[in-house]
C-alpha cells in the first residue's frame, strides 16, 4: 500500500460525486506555449480576480499512487475564471500523480518544487504549505486575454510529466464554493500528517515513536512504518 493511497482514493470519490453536475467539466490540455510565462508581481489595484483568500476558501493538495493515471486530465468543480462574477473566489488546487516513488521523500521535495516553481503571465500565488493554503491573484489584463484554470492546468501537467518518475497526472480545481473545500478538509487533513510525519523521520532523523506527534498515523500507515525502518537501516551503515 502506497503512501498516499487513502486520501488518493478519497479525493478519487470526491471527483467521481461531482461528475455529471452542474459545476463539473473537464478543461482541454492546451501547449504550455499558449500562454507566456513569466514571474509577475501583481498589486492589489491591478488586481481582476483574487483566488484562495482564507476567509472565503483555500486549499492546495498534492497525493501520489503507483497505479498509473491513465489519462492526464483537468478536472475544474466550479466556474472558470472568466465566469467568475465576485472579485474574491474560494479556490482549491488538487495534484494527484502516478508514477514510481522509490524515495519517498526525495519525491515529494521535486513534486513540491515543480509546483512552486510554475510561472505563468498575469498570475501569482503565494503559497503556504504549512496550512495548505494557495492565494492567487490574476490581472486584469490576463483575464481579457482569455486567461483561464485549463492554462494553468496545463502548464501543471506539462511540468510534472518532464519529471522521470511521473506516469501521469490529473489537476482538479474547486472554485465552486467553501462547502466543497469543507467537503476536502478530511484527506487534506490526512495528507498535512502522512506528509509531516515523513518529514520529521526524514529532516530530524527522529525514531521517537512514543513521544512523537505522528505516532498515530504511523500506526495506521504501513509505507510510513517502511520508510522509518529503511531510514534507521542506514544510519547503522
Amino acid at each position: 500500500m502506497g503512501l498516499f493511497d487513502s486520501v488518493f482514493r478519497e479525493l478519487e470519490r470526491f471527483v467521481a460525486g461531482k461528475r455529471g453536475s452542474a459545476g463539473y467539466r473537464e478543461l482541454p490540455i492546451t501547449d504550455f506555449s499558449d500562454w507566456p510565462s513569466q514571474d509577475d508581481l501583481i498589486l492589489e489595484e491591478e488586481t481582476a480576480l483574487e483566488l484562495g483568500n482564507p476567509k472565503l476558501g483555500s486549499l492546495t493538495l498534492l497525493a501520489w499512487r503507483e497505479e498509473k493515471i491513465e489519462e492526464d486530465s483537468i478536472v475544474l468543480v466550479g466556474p472558470d475564471l472568466p465566469e467568475i462574477r465576485n472579485p474574491s473566489a474560494p479556490f482549491a488546487r488538487i495534484v494527484l500523480v502516478s508514477g514510481r516513488f522509490d524515495d519517498e521523500y526525495k519525491c515529494f521535495c521535486e513534486l513540491r518544487d515543480v509546483l512552486y516553481d510554475i510561472r505563468l503571465k498575469g498570475m501569482m500565488f503565494r503559497v503556504l504549505p504549512s496550512r495548505q493554503m494557495i492565494w492567487t491573484r490574476v490581472n486584469t489584463r490576463a483575464l481579457e486575454q482569455g486567461f483561464s484554470l485549463g492554462h494553468l492546468g496545463s502548464a501543471l501537467i506539462e511540468n510534472l510529466r518532464a519529471v522521470d518518475f511521473v506516469s501521469g497526472v490529473r489537476v482538479v480545481f474547486v472554485t465552486s464554493g467553501k462547502q466543497d473545500l469543507t467537503a476536502l478538509s478530511g484527506p487534506a487533513a490526512r495528507a498535512e500528517k502522512l506528509v509531516g510525519a515523513m518529514m520529521k523521520m526524514t529532516e530530524e532523523m527522529s525514531y521517537d515513536c512514543d513521544s512523537c506527534q505522528y505516532n498515530d498515523v504511523c500506526n495506521e500507515v504501513a509505507e510510513l512504518r517502511r520508510i522509518r525502518n529503511r531510514l534507521k537501516e542506514g544510519e547503522k551503515r
